[in-house]
């Protein structure tokens, strides 16, 4: 699989994981959300001659933060995540990458068996515990915590986008029986504030493609 830059922004579609990781360029600055698969990320970046990216993580899970360590040793990123999702960097369990191998082997079917090599990461240089705005480009973007996926599950709004990890994944329902993940905090803080995100609004999920937000997405996802 061969990603490339499209304008100015990018998608990069893990083969392990299937997971999402988005890239866009604004004034020779570089925003990098969720950066998994290295071999595909790296010479995109070479490509632009991109340095010290931002980078913001939707939560701590192995398939959304897998590049992080190579990246930060390539090209010096400033990581920008919740306190939580910085905490369950650091571990194997709560990041996921310690059953990696046996969820996506139950997730096949019992038909495909892929190696994965557990890891950690370091927590991210700027942490927060609610929310965070920061400048990009001629705009800024806007990070809020969420936890019920994860501990460190937060959305991230951008230039009309909402980017929002393993929450509303086209025809899966949330989980919340993975590491981290929480019932009591999903129905306490994310459900409602998923339920009030617009109509219209363009929502970049963590797997799969972006779809607009509609009533038929909040009956699928009982929002």
């Amino acid at each position: 699989m061969e990603s490339q830059w499209n304008d100015d922004s990018f998608r990069i579609i893990d083969p392990v994981t299937d997971s999402n990781c988005y890239g866009f360029l604004r004034n020779e600055k570089c925003l990098i959300i969720d950066p998994n698969d290295y071999s595909q990320l790296k010479p995109l970046l070479q490509n632009r001659n991109i340095h010290s990216p931002l980078v913001l993580l939707t939560h701590e899970h192995c398939d959304h933060i897998s590049a992080l360590n190579a990246l930060r040793k390539d090209f010096d990123p400033l990581v920008v995540a919740s306190c939580a999702c910085g905490e369950g960097m650091k571990s194997m369990k709560e990041n996921m990458s310690r059953m990696m191998e046996m969820f996506l082997y139950y997730k096949s079917g019992e038909t495909r068996f892929v190696p994965y090599e557990p890891f950690i990461c370091q927590p991210a240089d700027v942490l927060f515990s609610e929310e965070i705005s920061l400048p990009f480009g001629d705009s800024r973007v806007w990070m809020k915590s969420l936890p019920g996926h994860t501990h460190g599950s937060s959305v991230i709004s951008w230039n009309g986008m909402l980017f929002v990890g393993d929450y509303l994944l086209p025809g899966e329902k949330v989980l919340t029986r993975l590491p981290g993940g929480s019932d009591e905090e999903y129905e306490a803080c994310a459900r409602s504030w998923l339920q009030n995100i617009p109509d219209g609004t363009w929502i970049c999920p963590g797997h799969g493609e972006r779809f607009q937000m509609s009533a038929e997405v909040r009956q699928f996802h009982d929002l």
